[in-house]
């Protein structure tokens, strides 16, 4: 029996509607694609549609993108730029121009590399993949060769001034800076450079693209636009178009040459955190439009799923005791983090990206230590760690201020406003913050012997890292996981198409940036951004036939 029909007896079994909260029949049970249409509106007439034949469509496009961070208005420029008039109706979820993704709110740093690297850049791609081995070498060359353009395409892109971005190279050592690159340790690290716009009007990449799609008449921008559902041809497969809300009303586009799916992470869903990432209690710095409805949309349409495993995370940093709020980073150089037994239990000098320039070169990777977009060092490999729920960074007055004076410091008082503790001892500390008494003594004073001895045989902070816990008052500051994005999702080819769960691909369905990232294993930082403008570039092409 088709366990389809028994959703409803009375329905068609020529399915065609996959929509992000259910898998639809067409026919009257597609009225619930439009549930949400405001009252005294009349439901959209394809609600009730039996076959492709019957749809009436509400618009027409060339390419649909869904999503409205870089990847999405990378591609959308990508159109307006190499179209040859093609038309592109893209699509942002939320209601801000840029997009209520990561890419505005992120650092807005874009891999390059020039020429001479190229090749190089290639095998360091290959050496951060590793042995996880899920994102094939011809994924990898067609993003390397991606981000060998990146910076020749933006500086083609119509209104580009010289000036408007800063680029460093990072061709050999002694260069790194921050994670750049972010395992030189890798015998082709230093292959790579970042850029980023630095311009009074244009200081995020994402603003200068936008700047490109902002009055070209191909390409339409509509805010607080979900998508709700792709539409697919039962017998080819193919994508023909998607349903979207619009202003309380149903809307079914089709797409002429095909959709390209640019919408981002699942690191706003607590469901997919805790089923992917043993992280369901992390707090997100941004992306808060981030829930994985792209992900639900496609897995219905039969998509594979690639390293959903795969994220920036999970490091420690201040944040309120209550609530969800987190900051970017937090100093971690001045004490100590230890969980709710007292005890330490990972390598704790651990902001979002910290490295020890100083033997970095020296040491191979499986000796270094530090927190590179929240993968640590743990057993010689680089994964994300799950966290307790609740941490604590302890310090004493002293490190408190150093950190508190330090340019990424929380901009509010930690020990106070209901981010964490005060005490004049060590044992009163302990009890305000709920902390095993005891053990936390005994660390504390373990730690400052470390300090002493200018070692930690625990989890081997550099030296420099080691300041003790000794001046009256001691502070015990709350801090939860932290993370920025995932980069899991469909699984795509080099051409930049979804491909099924047989390896094959779904005609017409495409995707760029963070959904369905290349990144499987370590990350280097800027390449989001970088793969943003990569992919968006190599979807519409393959879309429009022009690669």
């Amino acid at each position: 029996m088709d366990s389809m029909a028994d959703l409803n007896l009375t329905q068609s079994r020529r399915s065609f509607i996959k929509a992000a909260g259910a898998t639809l029949l067409a026919g009257t049970a597609a009225a619930a694609l439009g549930g949400c249409t405001a009252k005294g509106k009349e439901p959209n007439k394809n609600n009730f549609a039996q076959s492709i034949g019957e749809i009436d469509w509400d618009e027409e496009t060339d390419v649909l993108i869904v999503g409205g961070g870089l990847a999405g208005q990378a591609a959308a420029a990508t159109v307006a730029t190499e179209g040859n008039g093609a038309k592109a109706l893209l699509l942002e979820k939320g209601a801000l121009v840029l997009g209520d993704g990561d890419s505005p709110f992120s650092a807005g740093r874009v891999l390059w590399t020039d020429d001479e690297h190229a090749e190089g850049f290639r095998q360091y791609l290959y050496e951060l993949r590793g042995e996880m081995d899920n994102t094939p070498d011809a994924v990898l060359d067609a993003f390397a060769e991606g981000i060998h353009e990146n910076r020749k395409w933006l500086e083609s892109l119509p209104g580009f001034k010289e000036g408007y971005f800063k680029a460093t190279e990072h061709f050999h050592p002694g260069t790194g800076d921050t994670c750049y690159p972010e395992y030189a340790e890798l015998p082709h690290g230093y292959n790579l450079g970042v850029l980023f716009f630095n311009d009074e009007k244009y200081d995020h990449v994402i603003k200068f693209v936008n700047s490109v799609i902002a009055d070209d008449p191909n390409i339409t921008h509509k805010l607080n636009a979900p998508l709700t559902a792709l539409i697919q041809d039962p017998e080819s497969k193919a994508i023909l178009g998607g349903v979207y809300t619009y202003e309380g009303q149903t809307v079914y586009v089709k797409a002429n040459k095909g959709v390209i799916m640019c919408c981002g992470g699942f690191e706003n869903n607590k469901q997919m955190r805790a089923d992917y990432l043993s992280a369901a209690t992390a707090r997100c710095i941004a992306g808060r439009m981030n829930t994985g409805d792209g992900h639900y949309i496609c897995a219905r349409i039969g998509a594979d799923m690639w390293h959903m495993n795969s994220c920036a995370g999970m490091w420690t940093s201040v944040s309120p005791i209550e609530g969800e709020d987190v900051t970017m980073r937090t100093p971690k150089q001045y004490g100590i983090t230890v969980a709710e037994n007292g005890r330490r239990f990972f390598m704790d000098w651990d902001s979002d990206h910290e490295h020890d320039w100083e033997v970095i070169d020296q040491n191979p990777l499986n000796i270094n230590v530090g927190s590179r977009h929240g993968h640590m060092q743990f057993g010689g490999e680089w994964p994300h760690l799950p966290m307790p729920k609740t941490t604590w960074y302890i310090l004493d007055d002293e490190g408190y201020k150093k950190m508190m004076a330090y340019s990424t410091a929380p901009n509010f008082e930690p020990s106070s406003e209901g981010y964490g503790f005060t005490a004049d001892t060590i044992e009163e500390l302990a009890d305000k913050a709920g902390i095993n008494k005891a053990e936390l003594v005994k660390t504390v004073e373990q730690w400052n012997k470390y300090c002493e001895d200018g070692y930690d045989p625990a989890f081997f902070r550099p030296a420099k890292t080691l300041t003790p816990i000794k001046g009256a008052p001691f502070h015990a500051c709350h801090c939860s996981t932290t993370m920025l994005n995932t980069d899991g999702g469909p699984r795509r080819n080099e051409h930049a198409q979804i491909l099924d769960l047989n390896g094959d691909v779904i005609p017409n369905l495409y995707s760029a940036g963070e959904f369905g990232s290349v990144w499987c294993d370590m990350y280097n930082g800027g390449g989001n951004l970088g793969e943003c403008c990569a992919f968006g570039r190599i979807a519409v092409r393959n879309v429009l036939g022009i690669a």
